[in-house]
């Protein structure tokens, strides 16, 4: 169980967040089943369903944008001590955008033995990651979520959850399905817009390397 400590003119509030399930790998699961993809045990992934011959033919890959148009925000119930909501502004969204591309390349593509191109073909592998879940601990590091002097102290920034669909660019055939959620830091800290980003790039970082590890 995770907590936080908020502290606010001196004073030392104790907030605990839920413990956390994983209805996300039920949910993958499900959708996997009339695909026909074979479950992978993974240990450094929660649910990964591969159609893994298929997808080593590929020699080209499309690696769409982030799809953030749906991420869930789920805010501990134990933060009532600023009700503001935990929104992802236009500025937030370029920086997660930016980060998931720049580990892909990085952590993922520069290992690989596939061709970043953009337009579909014949042995074109497309990669499309979605953000489902981000569940912060602490309210957010701005002017709405800390209107005061406060410094809020937590366990690890809270988590996130992103799922990967890889599919034949030209027919659309689903290939591929992962889901994961990751724990953003683990150790006490100060929690602010500074660590939290940097928990974030470490996220996408780690999710990339594993997606390259399962792909092998």
């Amino acid at each position: 169980m995770k907590k936080s400590v908020l502290m606010l003119i001196g004073s030392l509030t104790l907030v605990t967040a839920c413990s956390i399930n994983k209805p996300h790998e039920k949910k993958l699961a499900a959708e996997a089943a009339p695909l026909g993809l074979q479950e992978i045990k993974s240990n450094s992934l929660d649910a990964v369903f591969l159609d893994k011959a298929k997808i080593a033919s590929y020699k080209q890959v499309i690696i769409e944008p982030l799809d953030m148009s749906a991420v869930k925000i789920r805010k501990s119930s134990d933060m009532n001590i600023h009700d503001t909501p935990w929104e992802l502004n236009d500025q937030d969204r370029k920086f997660f955008q930016e980060c998931y591309q720049a580990s892909m390349k990085k952590e993922w593509l520069a290992k690989s033995t596939l061709t970043q191109v953009k337009q579909t073909g014949s042995s074109t592998l497309k990669v499309k990651a979605t953000l489902v879940e981000i569940a912060p601990l602490g309210s957010k590091d701005d002017t709405k979520g800390r209107p005061t002097m406060t410094k809020v102290y937590s366990e690890g920034m809270g988590t996130m959850t992103l799922k990967y669909e890889l599919s034949d660019s030209e027919t659309g055939k689903v290939l591929g399905l992962i889901s994961d959620q990751r724990d953003l830091g683990k150790m006490w800290e100060e929690n602010n817009r500074i660590t939290f980003n940097q928990k974030v790039r470490l996220a996408f970082d780690a999710w990339a390397r594993r997606l390259q590890k399962e792909l092998m």
